[in-house]
C-alpha cells in the first residue's frame, strides 16, 4: 500500500482555505497530519511525496517549546506566526536539511508540531532520524524557513484518504530527559504520535 506511485489518486491538496484544519491546538494538529502526503518539489520532473508516520507536539505552555526555551530568536519568531508557517530549525552547511516544525494555532501563540518520521512512498524507505529526515526531503532554511505550507510550490500536504482512526499510538516524547530546564511534567506527557507499526 505504500510502494505505488501516486498517480491521480489525491483527494485534496491543502492550500489557504484549509487553514482551519491547522489554526488548533498542536496536540490536535499532531495526529491529523499522521497519514497526510508531504510533497518537496525539487523540479518541474521531480516530486518527492513521503507518507507522515511519526508526530511530536510542542504547546504555547509547554517548557519545551522553543519559543519559550529561547524566548528570541528565530524561534521565537516563526512558531508564533499564522498556522500553516515551516518552522526550520537551523542553518547547518555540513548537510542539506533540518529538523522542521509546522506551525499551528492563531497568530501569537507558540505552538507547533515536530515532523519526527516519515516514508517514502515510491521507495518504502523509513525516516525516523531528524536530521536524515531534514535531508531526504532537503528542508534547507534559506529556501523554507518561515514558508507557509499552505501556499508554497515547493513543499505543501496531500490528502490521499489513508485511514488512521485506530492507528495511532501516544507516546512520550524523544530526547527530553536529560534536558534541565524542562520540566518533569513536561518530559512525561504523551505528545509523541506514531502510526502503528502493524500499518507498515
Amino acid at each position: 500500500k505504500f510502494g505505488i506511485e501516486l498517480k491521480g489518486d489525491i483527494k485534496m491538496r491543502f492550500t489557504e482555505k484549509d487553514s482551519k484544519n491547522f489554526e488548533v491546538s498542536a496536540e490536535k494538529l499532531a495526529p491529523w497530519l499522521i497519514g497526510k502526503i508531504l510533497c518537496r518539489k525539487l523540479s518541474n520532473e521531480k516530486i518527492l511525496r513521503f507518507r507522515i508516520l511519526e508526530t511530536e507536539a510542542y504547546g504555547d505552555k509547554d517548557s519545551a517549546t522553543h519559543a519559550n526555551k529561547y524566548k528570541t530568536g528565530n524561534a521565537a519568531i516563526t512558531q508564533r506566526m499564522e498556522c500553516g508557517t515551516i518552522y526550520v530549525h537551523y542553518r547547518n552547511a555540513n548537510y542539506s536539511g533540518s529538523s522542521f516544525d509546522i506551525v499551528a494555532g492563531k497568530k501569537g501563540e507558540a505552538e507547533s508540531v515536530l515532523i519526527r518520521g516519515v516514508i517514502n512512498i515510491k521507495t518504502e524507505e523509513i525516516y525516523k532520524n531528524i536530521r536524515l529526515l531534514g535531508e531526504a526531503l532537503y528542508i534547507d532554511y534559506e529556501k523554507l524557513n518561515q514558508v507557509s505550507i499552505l501556499k508554497s510550490d515547493e513543499i505543501w500536504l496531500e490528502d490521499d484518504g489513508f485511514v488512521t482512526e485506530g492507528k495511532i499510538k501516544k507516546k512520550t516524547r524523544i530526547g527530553l530527559d536529560t534536558v534541565k530546564d524542562i520540566c518533569d511534567s513536561d518530559k512525561k506527557r504523551l505528545l509523541r504520535f506514531v502510526l502503528d507499526d502493524k500499518e507498515l
